[in-house]
């Protein structure tokens, strides 16, 4: 390993996770997989109580509770599908952490007891670290939207409302999200606070879709980077060996045909010299522990 190789792939998101109760994450180097230490679990088990069974089951019965329109049924349908969903996700967290903090520190640490591209490792990280803000930022300006067009409605039944006589039908006054509420919430004094509690339940549930996703589709190009890394560490070994062996050839030997040598290429050269300071039982067992490394390379990536 050197000192200026990519650290902390998932850095951003273990902060996320932290905070939304899906487990005190730690980098690979801590050696440390306990995710849910002392009270934290309880805070990890309190925040899914409230905010993954109770908001997300208040989303999933909204849909049949009551008369809707078709498109605020349909509205409401499509938010059940989606958070259901998530459950699913969340089976992956809880249980199988540990595999899941496996496969990260094999990204992190263990495969590189082999050949590694700092540089593609390092636009790996930052092309997962833009995936997530760009998933997060998109994801705080839906979430915006829906509350802003929320209260530009709610407005709008205010004035209305206004208008009516004391004999007149109101209009039922509606949230932005489609979430069942089982207290009134007709009154302003009821109607803000629920306001805002469907709110934070959205961001809260809508951040665990999100960086789950995102910490996936992360791991997915990491995963996709080392199989590159891989074909190039196979193309690359033959040449790669010849360098290596040249290390450990007398410093003569670099003079050697010294004008014919500097019409070749590094890779030519290297070989040339090679060839001629050590013997062919050294060089086809150089050349069998490279090959080797790269096959066990590609058994600890499928494994």
């Amino acid at each position: 390993m050197t000192e200026t190789r990519p650290k902390h792939y998932f850095g951003f998101h273990y902060r996320i996770l932290r905070f939304l109760g899906l487990g005190w994450w730690h980098d690979p180097e801590e050696g440390n997989t306990s995710n849910f230490p002392g009270w934290y679990l309880y805070y990890s088990i309190a925040t899914q109580l409230i905010w993954v069974a109770g908001f997300v089951g208040l989303e999933t019965i909204d849909p049949f509770v009551g008369e809707k329109e078709m498109d605020r049924f349909m509205f409401s349908l499509s938010f059940v599908i989606t958070h259901n969903l998530t459950l699913i996700k969340l089976y992956i967290f809880f249980f199988k952490n540990a595999d899941i903090q496996e496969i990260v520190h094999t990204l992190e640490i263990g495969i590189y007891d082999y050949y590694q591209n700092d540089e593609k490792n390092r636009k790996t990280v930052r092309m997962s670290k833009i995936v997530t803000a760009a998933f997060i930022f998109f994801g705080w300006v839906t979430i915006g939207n829906g509350n802003v067009y929320g209260t530009i409605q709610d407005l709008k039944w205010k004035s209305l409302v206004a208008t009516l006589n004391d004999t007149d039908v109101r209009p039922v006054r509606t949230l932005p999200q489609p979430i069942y509420i089982p207290w009134d919430y007709q009154k302003d004094a009821s109607y803000i606070p629920t306001f805002v509690l469907e709110t934070v339940g959205l961001l809260w549930t809508g951040h665990i879709v999100m960086t789950i996703d995102t910490f996936i589709a992360s791991v997915i190009l990491h995963m996709g980077s080392q199989f590159e890394i891989l074909h190039e560490a196979i193309t690359t070994a033959y040449d790669r060996t010849m360098a290596s062996l040249r290390e450990g050839v007398h410093a003569d030997a670099n003079n050697l045909r010294e004008g014919e040598s500097s019409k070749l290429s590094g890779d030519e050269n290297n070989e040339r010299i090679v060839k001629c300071f050590v013997p062919k039982e050294d060089i086809d067992a150089a050349l069998k522990n490279t090959f080797r490394n790269c096959f066990r390379q590609h058994q600890v990536l499928i494994k």
